[in-house]
């Protein structure tokens, strides 16, 4: 081509263009290099996923969606546009923040009861059913029980895969938000048991003084959360800071049913970044404090044939917690 160009202008021209042509097919070649890689990349099989439970049972539940919970939103945030406002949220005591098991009266607080008449009162295609001890759902014979309810498939499945979760979460929402008789449950076992003696605490490590009147800000209503079994996918750790919430306040667990049974737990690091996670144990009649917003947690699988039901709400005190606090980008 260097020798043609030294000739004349329309050897030139043409020596422009034939190098055009070459770059182009040059381009062309490996464009189609690139394809044939993203082919086989494309054909490359997928880890291929476990069909049954460690023990053998088959997975009922195989969705990527462990729990159905009585909370409509759909959790995101923004790690580039997290911005907080300039409210104030202070840690509370170090002490408060460990976790902490407090028994209560599961005769005169009957969750259990409550929560079978509202799931009762349910849907039985969104939310699900109770089934007999003889495996249909005949309640005639048996008192329901929490462990023993069922949830649709579909109803664990979003809707783009054909599901119908973020309806059944509007759905069991709303529920709760306007059972009363439920909720009248639940604001006396804040002022009865779990404000108190939180109170209490404060006084205790010095937070308080004995006669110091505090206010105290409480999630209402509690979120409801249902994981069936047999079932694969599990809640991945997180910590709640990542989704809003703040340093002054405190994460309340209350189990419905027994972990003894389903094998499902919480699973708590003991400080921020600790990775050492350890099960909390807490049975039915126990509430479990600890500080959410900064210690990861995460809830296994259900591999069990079993349901896992638990409460749980978040307490602010009044010093530490901000009620006008908000983060953007959550």
């Amino acid at each position: 081509r260097l020798e043609k160009k030294k000739k004349d202008d329309a050897n030139q021209e043409m020596s422009g263009c034939n190098e055009s042509i070459g770059l182009a097919e040059e381009k062309k070649e490996e464009d189609s290099v690139k394809e044939d890689e993203k082919v086989i990349s494309t054909n490359k099989k997928k880890p291929q996923l476990p069909s049954a439970t460690p023990d053998g049972i088959p997975y009922k539940y195989k969705t990527g969606i462990a729990t159905l919970r009585s909370s409509s939103h759909r959790v995101k945030y923004s790690l580039d546009h997290r911005t907080v406002n300039n409210a104030t949220s202070t840690f509370l005591p170090d002490e408060l923040c460990k976790e902490y098991n407090l028994s209560y009266s599961t005769e005169k607080h009957d969750f259990h009861q409550k929560i079978v008449e509202l799931l009762q009162s349910c849907s039985p295609d969104l939310i699900g059913t109770f089934r007999g001890l003889n495996g249909d759902t005949s309640e005639s014979t048996t008192t329901p029980k929490l462990d023993n309810f069922v949830v649709p498939i579909k109803s664990l499945t979003r809707k783009c895969q054909k599901g119908k979760v973020e309806k059944a979460q509007q759905y069991l929402s709303d529920k709760i938000a306007s059972d009363e008789n439920f909720l009248s449950l639940f604001d006396s076992f804040l002022e009865e048991v779990v404000l108190p003696h939180f109170k209490q605490r404060l006084q205790s490590v010095g937070a308080a003084k004995p006669d110091e009147v505090i206010s105290f800000y409480y999630q209402r209503p509690p979120t409801l959360r249902i994981q069936p079994g047999p079932a694969r996918a599990f809640v991945k750790a997180h910590d709640d800071a990542e989704y809003g919430h703040q340093n002054g306040e405190l994460n309340f667990w209350l189990p419905l049913t027994s972990h003894r049974k389903t094998g499902v737990d919480l699973w708590v690091e003991s400080k921020h970044g600790a990775g050492d996670y350890h099960r909390v144990g807490a049975n039915v009649g126990e509430v479990l404090s600890f500080h959410g917003s900064t210690c990861r947690h995460y809830v296994n699988a259900n591999h069990s044939l079993w349901t896992r039901m638990s409460l749980d709400f978040r307490v602010g005190v009044s010093g530490f917690f901000d009620p006008s606090w908000q983060m953007n980008g959550t």
